[in-house]
């Protein structure tokens, strides 16, 4: 997605602390962390107000970004996950198919069964295509750093002990301001079961299922990603209804 949102935009790729090719912190993975790290680099890097775009983990940080200071976003769009009002009128279905993150707090100190987890996430979650070797290579070598290692723990562990709570006690009182896309692949399984509540705590968000795609939107359906993208992006909130 860099390349075409490139051509119209200034796009700053951050990797969340703990994934990708960062080292992690002991600072802790909080929804709240994360999201501060997202306003403290904007600010370091003298942007006023940004459009944010954050797929699965980075959607989780997007929503938490702009529920807490929504001066610094004029746009969201949120990929592949659950919006932060999915407890009110969930169906069971969302919570059964993230099994591996249950498995990966519980038992994620095995190296063998994150690599296992792994392969199997990039195999089973993926609907449209497939990864090659080398892509799924770029994925693995990473997984089996330690510092992915204990951040994958520590990641499923955080959201399975305190936000979803937090969430399931809180919820009610989060009001979203800025626009919002949210986008969904219509065979992902985090798909299934979730609900239309936002619509009582959002002024102005949208929610979408894409079709004839799973959990990795932009490597199944780039060309598709890329034009509603420009096309929400570009209308500002005239298009986000």
């Amino acid at each position: 997605m860099i390349a075409p949102l490139a051509q119209r935009y200034r796009v700053i790729c951050p990797d969340i602390r703990g994934l990708g090719w960062s080292e992690g912190s002991d600072d802790g993975y909080s929804f709240e962390r994360l999201a501060r790290d997202l306003v403290q680099l904007l600010d370091r890097l003298e942007v006023d107000r940004a459009r944010v775009v954050g797929r699965d983990w980075g959607l989780v940080v997007g929503y938490r970004a702009c529920l807490n200071w929504p001066e610094w976003f004029d746009q969201f769009v949120a990929l592949a996950g659950v919006h932060p009002w999915t407890i009110d009128g969930v169906r069971p279905a969302v919570f059964t198919k993230p099994w591996h993150s249950y498995a990966l707090a519980a038992l994620g100190r095995s190296s063998a069964l994150q690599t296992a987890l792994t392969k199997r996430s990039l195999r089973a979650w993926r609907h449209q295509g497939r990864f090659s070797d080398a892509e799924a290579a770029v994925y693995l070598s990473r997984m089996r750093t330690p510092s992915a290692h204990a951040a994958t723990i520590d990641f499923n562990r955080n959201v399975l002990l305190h936000e979803v709570p937090h969430f399931a006690r809180h919820y009610r009182m989060m009001r979203l301001r800025v626009p919002t896309l949210h986008l969904n692949g219509a065979c992902d399984p985090l798909a299934e079961g979730v609900p239309d509540s936002y619509r009582d705590y959002a002024d102005d968000m949208r929610l979408e299922r894409i079709p004839d795609c799973g959990h990795f939107v932009p490597e199944e359906r780039p060309q598709w990603l890329a034009e509603r993208l420009l096309t929400f992006l570009d209308g500002g909130t005239k298009r986000c209804g």
